[in-house]
């Protein structure tokens, strides 16, 4: 039976269109966002505390530099059931907002194509505003195949603002079939980028996507220090890869290291020349003689500029 829409469900998508079109006109930053676009946030104020930064995810082979600054990332005769993204930037307190980030996205169509035209559809770029907000409308992205398993739906985002490591990473869909068997949204740390969708009326839904990024805004010192810092490993046991997540906050020599508990170096994963910014690197199990160490208890040190920043147990199976 057809769904008939109600007045309430027009009003509500006339409002974000309207919200939408200002957005692709004035730009993100220059307004206020209403409010009413946005859903009870996870890390809003009140509930705010210790968190950890948003996850990573693989930057893909689509991205593309300059896309649209628009926040009508879908025109509107773009085939495919309408979708509404809305979220806030914020620091690692996870109550102050980073106003002046720029967000990219960009997805696959309803074909499970991405645009690599000159007219780049399904990209947009957009700056939140000064509380750290963001929106944007589009359509619902397509899985596609990969390999022999399909890839669940997905956007992808590049999230970066000066004094802060850019974040690149994915955004999935709670009930995604395609989830459970894939490599990366199916990871232990993806899932706080698994959001549930809500129906505002025919063939449309919103979500609402919170991004924390490493350091503080302004006067207010980075918690994690000046160097860099290192994320929980997972997974953690371990018979197969073990993925370690790392930030560098300068440009600096950086080294990630697998040692045993008497700190005898096994292999070293990482050592060269980086630029701020997150990065993931993985330890097989093995030594520097491509043997495999036996189960027990080792070591992930990160090394900047000389200097050890943290040391992660790794627990082998």
């Amino acid at each position: 039976m057809k769904k008939t829409t109600t007045h309430n469900e027009r009003s509500g998508s006339i409002e974000r269109r309207q919200f939408i079109k200002a957005g692709t006109m004035l730009g993100l930053g220059s307004f206020l966002i209403p409010q009413s676009l946005f859903g009870r946030s996870p890390l809003a104020p009140e509930v705010a505390g210790d968190c950890l930064p948003t996850t990573d995810d693989i930057l893909g082979p689509f991205y593309l530099a300059g896309a649209p600054n628009t926040t009508m990332v879908a025109a509107a005769d773009e085939p495919g059931d309408r979708l509404f993204i809305s979220g806030t930037v914020l620091s690692n307190d996870c109550s102050t907002p980073i106003p002046g980030a720029l967000v990219e996205v960009w997805q696959a169509n309803n074909s499970a194509l991405y645009s690599t035209a000159p007219g780049l559809e399904l990209r947009g770029s957009m700056t939140t505003d000064e509380n750290g907000q963001y929106a944007f409308e589009t359509i619902m992205p397509a899985p596609y195949l990969n390999g022999a398993q399909y890839r669940p739906r997905h956007i992808h985002y590049k999230v970066s603002r000066p004094g802060f490591p850019t974040l690149v990473t994915q955004l999935y869909f709670e009930g995604d079939e395609f989830i459970a068997a894939d490599p990366w949204a199916s990871q232990p740390d993806a899932a706080e980028r698994i959001i549930p969708l809500n129906p505002i009326g025919g063939d449309q839904n919103e979500g609402v996507f919170d991004i924390v990024l490493d350091g503080f805004v302004g006067i207010k010192p980075n918690r994690y220090g000046d160097d860099g810092y290192m994320m929980p490993t997972y997974p953690n046991p371990s018979a197969d890869l073990t993925s370690i997540h790392f930030n560098v906050f300068r440009n600096a020599q950086v080294k990630v290291v697998i040692t045993n508990l008497d700190g005898r170096e096994l292999v070293t994963l990482v050592d060269k020349q980086m630029s701020q910014g997150r990065f993931t690197t993985q330890w097989n199990g093995s030594d520097a003689s491509a043997n495999a160490c036996a189960a027990g208890t080792y070591l992930a040190t990160l090394i900047v500029a000389g200097k050890v920043i943290l040391s992660q147990r790794v627990l082998r199976q």
